[in-house]
């Protein structure tokens, strides 16, 4: 054992009574969040009646946190700092600013996606302009400074976050410096055709976040696969134009005559006013 160290149990203690611990003791739970000793009760099953009131209130708990889930490498960076102020994760930070975006109406629960907040700070934002669909599942959004980014630096990063709700999964854009103004994001073919939500946020050299920008919604473009059709050779070539040559109409052939003494044509001369 290490000194001051005393093991009870599932867990450990440390400096006595009075220092942190790690593991179980009993009903209570000890862990590390972010350098900071922590604990929480444990329950083996909670008791409650399962009123249509709770199951409303859970289903748009529930909305909110797998929101959160998808989005969590976006939050990471957006609410790094708010939610050390605040000693809480992201996740919980991201509920906190925004469960008054989240409704429950005749059964189902909507969201504002207009209104959240992914991502907030002093660092100087970027004006991003309308997003692009391209046609191989790519989303590019260009951006310019802004009166708040005159004097930011070039090097600072510019990322996109795109969710779509018919999928309920979100993907983070690798990051791109703000000189570059413009960002890409290139989605799973699995994502064609479905409605996405798009953000935009920045992270200067400090970790300082921006606030974060609604860009705006579309639907993903598809790009049509290639070498679906047979390449055709000369060989080939020369059937398909014999083919049709054969499916054509033969155009009547003229007839040549002239004019006799008695006002009949005459087959095989040419016809008069031609040469």
């Amino acid at each position: 054992m290490g000194e001051k160290e005393k093991e009870t149990g599932m867990g450990k203690v440390y400096q006595g009574v009075l220092g942190g611990f790690s593991g179980k003791l009993g009903m209570v739970v000890g862990y590390t969040w972010r350098g900071r000793p922590c604990i929480r009760v444990y329950r083996h099953a909670i008791n409650y009646p399962n009123t249509e009131l709770q199951q409303k209130q859970r289903d748009w708990f529930v909305s909110m946190v797998r929101f959160a889930a998808q989005a969590n490498g976006a939050l990471r960076l957006g609410f790094r700092q708010q939610s050390l102020d605040a000693q809480m994760t992201e996740g919980n930070y991201f509920v906190m600013k925004n469960k008054q975006h989240f409704h429950r109406e005749e059964g189902v629960v909507r969201v504002d996606y207009g209104q959240l907040k992914i991502a907030a700070g002093s660092a100087a934002d970027v004006y991003f302009k309308q997003p692009r669909f391209e046609q191989d599942e790519t989303v590019r959004v260009g951006f310019e400074k802004n009166s708040m980014s005159l004097h930011a630096s070039g090097d600072d990063s510019v990322y996109l976050y795109i969710y779509a709700p018919g999928l309920g999964a979100g993907i983070l854009s690798a990051a791109a410096t703000r000189r570059s103004k413009q960002v890409a994001l290139r989605l799973p073919t699995a994502w064609a055709g479905h409605e996405v939500h798009i953000y935009g946020f920045v992270v200067d050299k400090e970790g300082r976040a921006s606030n974060s920008t609604y860009i705006g919604m579309g639907r993903v473009s598809h790009y049509e696969e290639r070498g679906r059709y047979m390449p055709v050779d000369s060989q080939w070539q020369e059937f398909v134009d014999l083919a049709e040559s054969s499916n054509k109409t033969p155009e009547p052939k003229a007839a040549t005559t002239t004019a006799d003494g008695g006002g009949r044509a005459k087959e095989g001369d040419d016809p008069p006013g031609i040469p």
